[in-house]
């Protein structure tokens, strides 16, 4: 799986980098359409405004014809706006008549013919006093134009009269600056855009960090370079270490139990091994007698087998509410501890009790059968074993007549692979499953001085307990 932030493909970085580009464009080009759009209505609103006073100038310079039969007006040839004056101005000034007769039209206006439809489009609102403003988007000659009317009442000593004031002006004028404006809003967007990816950029980079530095870590993990994951990590992603952390340490503990559960079980085949190999040697034997002796065997070794899977697969423990006659165990493991000790002539004392043990059977058997063992062969001969009720608790005690166990070291005899005399074959795990299954079972084990001379173990239960691992 590739955990590289780096690398487009698959990359949480790029996924961000372009849909913040996405999300920045779309909502820029939205901003930037909304304000140009109201650049443009605030420019021609400017324009609007500029022809309407073009328009009280033109009406301010009206003068009434005295000298007319009717109401006639006069416009001077010059007028102030030098715009009015001028051909090629883009800006023009017309006084019609509400039929469309006209009378007056600015010197900038000469070249400028107006058709019956296009006086049609400027006189379509006779209304006195109202305003219209517009679009006349084409005349002969010349390219669309703005147009803004004013019809007035002019009234005199020769009665009352309808006049239309126009003024229109070229689009160049206003095209050219929404066309300006319209370059540097784009532009300054564009490079904004630029701006705002390059710094989402590095925000990202340094937001994805921690995830960067989690990679690194799995892959000293990976390396064996480190158990767990131990670096200062976001809230966001604290959850996902902490059940990654879960997951690495029950792998492990998995792991463990399957090592030890593969040197209990080598450790507890030793015994129906060595039974049967006591048993083949023996001259005496008839072929039944061998056999029934390998069919004893090969069935302890799998329920041996069968017992070490199950303590294999097993996650944690269980609470264990069956119960065990110690009785007859103890005479099993006493008749097969003195097949596989016949050479040494091992005298095994019993003073066991009708006591029962709190637990499986296999375990009980796993326990006595270790503790027996180490006895018989550390020991100089003579093994006692004692089982008894004291103090409301089920103890199993096991005495060798041997060297015995220095208090320094009775500790450490416990955990596996420790083996005090190297005298003797073995791998040093005997009392480590011993003590593991005292544990299980809420027990205490305890090692001191045997009356034989020897040492002296103590497995203890309580005949009530309930234990939750």
């Amino acid at each position: 799986m590739n955990l590289n932030p780096g690398v487009a493909r698959g990359s949480l970085r790029v996924r961000m980098l372009l849909s913040a580009t996405l999300v920045l464009v779309v909502f820029l080009g939205v901003v930037g359409g909304v304000v140009d759009n109201a650049f443009r209505q605030s420019a021609g609103q400017a324009v609007s405004e500029r022809l309407q006073l073009h328009i009280y100038a033109l009406i301010a310079a009206s003068v009434e014809d005295d000298g007319a039969e009717a109401v006639d007006l006069y416009l001077p040839t010059e007028l102030q706006e030098p715009g009015f004056n001028a051909m090629g101005s883009g800006l023009y000034g017309f006084v019609l008549t509400p039929e469309g007769n006209e009378v007056w039209r600015s010197g900038s206006a000469l070249d400028l013919d107006l058709g019956d439809q296009e006086k049609g489009a400027l006189l379509a609102q006779d209304t006195a006093g109202v305003v219209t403003f517009n679009e006349l988007q084409s005349a002969p000659g010349h390219g669309p134009l703005f147009y803004l009317t004013y019809p007035v009442i002019w009234e005199s000593d020769l009665g009352d009269a309808r006049f239309v004031y126009i003024v229109l002006q070229d689009f160049a004028p206003y095209s050219n600056e929404v066309a300006t404006f319209r370059e540097s809003l784009w532009g300054w967007l564009i490079a904004a855009v630029v701006v705002l990816v390059g710094l989402q950029s590095a925000i990202m980079y340094w937001g994805l960090l921690p995830i960067a530095g989690l990679e690194q870590d799995l892959k000293a993990i990976e390396e064996g370079r480190r158990e767990y994951l131990v670096g200062q990590y976001p809230t966001e992603i604290n959850g996902v270490t902490r059940s990654l952390n879960l997951l690495l340490s029950e792998e492990r503990a998995q792991r463990e139990r399957y090592r030890t559960t593969l040197a209990d079980l080598a450790h507890s085949l030793k015994t129906p091994l060595a039974i049967l190999k006591a048993e083949a040697e023996k001259p005496e034997q008839t072929v039944g007698e061998v056999a029934a002796a390998l069919d004893q065997q090969v069935t302890r070794m799998t329920e041996i087998v069968s017992y070490q899977l199950e303590r294999a697969v097993s996650s944690s423990s269980k609470l264990l509410r069956n119960s065990t006659r110690i009785g007859p165990v103890t005479k099993k493991l006493v008749t097969a501890i003195k097949k596989v000790y016949q050479d040494k002539n091992v005298e095994i004392l019993e003073d066991v009790s009708d006591a029962i043990f709190p637990g499986d059977e296999r375990d009980l058997m796993e326990l006595l059968g270790n503790l027996l063992d180490n006895a018989c062969k550390y020991g100089r001969g003579k093994v006692r074993l004692v089982v008894a009720v004291v103090n409301e608790r089920v103890q199993l005690s096991v005495e060798d007549n041997g060297f015995g166990i220095p208090e320094s070291d009775r500790g450490r005899v416990l955990e596996r692979g420790l083996r005090l005399d190297s005298r003797e074959s073995g791998q040093g795990i005997g009392l480590a499953i011993v003590a593991e299954i005292v544990d299980r079972y809420n027990g205490e084990i305890e090692i001191g001085n045997s009356a034989l001379g020897g040492a002296r173990v103590i497995a203890s239960f309580p005949l009530a307990w309930t234990k939750t691992v």
